[in-house]
């Protein structure tokens, strides 16, 4: 039980501190391989050889194969342990990253695509920062440039209400011999968070990995995005431009700067 963390009162500040050292072994049992690649080609598409900005890059995931596919990319992320896990694979240095926090960022350079994949919107915890964040992007985006959000639909079913908090919910994503990720997760349905603790077994220990997200609805996302400027160009299922239908689990949306009225 050494490996045991604390949370931490600010998981959203601390996510790179606890997630780190682990998180490709988790991408890796989850095997996001596959719609990693699909995720690229997809940006790819978008920015062609222009300047693309990622949004909580992390330790580069989507930013590094999308900077060798061809474009310029830069990589913002609230974390300098997840930033140096990025530069440590990036041999070529291929991106240049960027340590802010995109609540409220401001890159002297303008982007001809924007994105924030992989439910990283949801680590902002209030309104208030989510309207920043797309703001910022808003800001940053070059005329003609495209900004896009890649989110899980929320999942709010099968929450036993019970124990001392109510609705809980405890999810396995992964086992196999070597092993085991289990979610427990508590949802507050008040501020729209789902608040969790992942139990990462391996032969070399236990480790709990803290996560608290705020969840955001498509209808609440549209009010969002028309709020800092932000107009709805398309959206999709998934990566593979499938529609998006009662049986999607998360949505794909490309937004672009509302023109003026003339």
């Amino acid at each position: 039980m050494d490996n045991v963390r604390r949370e931490s009162d600010d998981v959203y500040t601390d996510f790179g501190d606890h997630w780190g050292d682990v998180y490709d072994d988790c991408a890796d049992a989850l095997n996001k391989t596959v719609e990693t690649a699909k995720a690229v080609a997809f940006l790819a598409g978008l920015v062609g050889g222009g300047t693309a900005l990622e949004l909580g890059c992390g330790n580069g995931h989507i930013t590094l194969p999308l900077a060798k596919a061809g474009p310029q990319v830069h990589g913002l992320d609230n974390s300098t342990c997840m930033l140096s896990l990025l530069e440590e694979k990036d041999d070529q240095q291929l991106v240049k990253t960027h340590h802010a926090d995109m609540v409220n960022f401001d890159i002297d350079k303008r982007f001809d695509l924007i994105y924030c994949v992989n439910n990283s919107f949801t680590h902002m915890l209030s309104v208030d920062s989510q309207l920043g964040c797309l703001q910022s992007a808003m800001n940053a985006l070059d005329d003609g440039g495209h900004f896009v959000i890649h989110l899980s639909y929320p999942n709010t079913n099968d929450f036993a209400g019970v124990g001392k908090y109510g609705d809980q919910r405890t999810t396995v994503f992964h086992v196999d011999e070597h092993r085991t990720l289990v979610r427990f997760t508590r949802h507050d349905r008040h501020n729209q968070l789902f608040i969790s603790q992942d139990l990462w077994i391996t032969p070399g220990g236990i480790r709990t990995l803290p996560t608290k997200l705020r969840y955001v609805y498509p209808s609440e996302l549209e009010l969002l995005t028309r709020f800092v400027g932000l107009e709805l160009v398309e959206r999709w299922g998934d990566w593979e431009r499938r529609p998006v239908d009662t049986s999607s689990w998360s949505h794909v949306s490309v937004y672009r700067k509302r023109r003026p009225i003339a």
